[in-house]
């Protein structure tokens, strides 16, 4: 049953490798960003693992939450909204999701739902979680993190003769990604544990293409007006 877990613990360390790559050889901002993200998803699939096996789970199990749940969407918006002509929406992201994730460590302190970590299984752990700044925290991040991410694509679609179609594909690609990444959390919760795993990997890899075809791009000689930015 930890085989999909697993999977997408090994999809997310290579994508968030070869991203990470990407950025230190052209330091664009929004390759950091979506390397930081790929990093949180990562490393919070690797602590779910860890509570899965009895490792720790009340302390691995909010590692895995602060990753998975609180981080990915904004971090992924933020990396979005550095495309955008100016980088001021992208640095008020970044500290909406900053105060988020410190909202979201004040309520992680508190207690757990220990009867439902024990039974777990392979659901997203959302009743594990009852403090309302975490909710909250959730709520926020993940809404807005979205909304820059799907922003941007219908953005960069209504500019697209001036953007290039590659760009509009890959901030579609990145849009459908997320999209997947936070359906998971919908099968999971109708029971369907597997299909929760199983579309988490696949919404990594269509976002990683995304980010392929943004790393891809090289603009015309167009104005600089027109490019994206980063």
């Amino acid at each position: 049953m930890v085989g999909f877990p697993i999977v997408t613990a090994v999809v997310l360390g290579v994508l968030t490798v070869i991203v990470y790559q990407q950025w230190h050889s052209r330091g664009r901002p929004q390759q950091l960003a979506w390397a930081v993200s790929l990093a949180c998803g990562c490393i919070g699939t690797l602590a779910y693992i860890g509570v899965v096996f009895g490792l720790a789970p009340g302390l691995l199990f909010r590692v895995y939450y602060m990753g998975g749940a609180v981080l990915i969407a904004p971090l992924l918006g933020v990396g979005s909204a550095y495309l955008l002509p100016s980088r001021l929406w992208a640095r008020l992201l970044l500290a909406v999701t900053a105060a988020s994730g410190a909202m979201a460590l004040t309520g992680l302190a508190a207690p757990l739902n220990a009867r439902a970590l024990a039974h777990l299984g392979l659901a997203p752990g959302t009743t594990v979680v009852t403090a309302p700044a975490v909710i909250v925290a959730v709520v926020v991040a993940n809404s807005l993190g979205t909304i820059a991410v799907v922003g941007v694509a219908l953005y960069s679609a209504w500019r697209a003769r001036r953007v290039g179609w590659s760009v509009v594909g890959g901030n579609g690609l990145i849009a459908t990604g997320t999209f997947l990444v936070a359906a998971a959390g919908s099968l999971a919760r109708l029971g369907h544990g597997a299909g929760f795993w199983g579309t988490m990997t696949l919404g990594w890899l269509v976002l990683y293409a995304g980010f392929a075809l943004l790393a891809a791009f090289r603009p015309a000689t167009a104005p600089a007006a027109a490019r994206p930015t980063g």
